[in-house]
């Protein structure tokens, strides 16, 4: 099992000059490229922009094959690669996945990253 970073915080940055939001650890805007950000905690809440069903995994994802690998489109507009784990209406989410699906950030796992579960 991975080693869990931060049990229930999705944080980020804001960039203060032109309000651009990034859950990446950056040093400055990747928008603006202005060095004034600050630390952002976001809500968690959000939906599946797209998505694919990984069949065979690559490293130490390899064991968790199948697997959704989605990007996330945040309540807040950001959006940020994910995993996604659970099910959704009975099903495995690797079944059930779908475009605009309700998602929740679940943790943040320190070789893999982020991890959301069906909202």
């Amino acid at each position: 099992m991975a080693e869990i970073m931060e049990a229930h915080s999705l944080t980020g940055k804001k960039c203060k000059s032109c309000g651009f939001e990034a859950t990446d650890p950056v040093v400055s805007c990747t928008s603006c490229g202005s060095e004034d950000v600050e630390a952002k905690t976001f809500s968690g809440r959000g939906k599946v922009y797209t998505y694919t069903v990984v069949h065979v995994g690559f490293g130490h994802l390899a064991p968790r094959a199948p697997y959704v690998l989605a990007v996330i489109e945040l309540e807040e507009g950001a959006k940020t690669m994910s995993i996604i784990e659970g099910e959704y209406q009975g099903k495995p989410v690797t079944e059930s996945v779908s475009i605009d699906m309700p998602v929740l950030f679940d943790r943040t796992e320190t070789s893999t990253g982020f991890i959301f579960k069906p909202a």
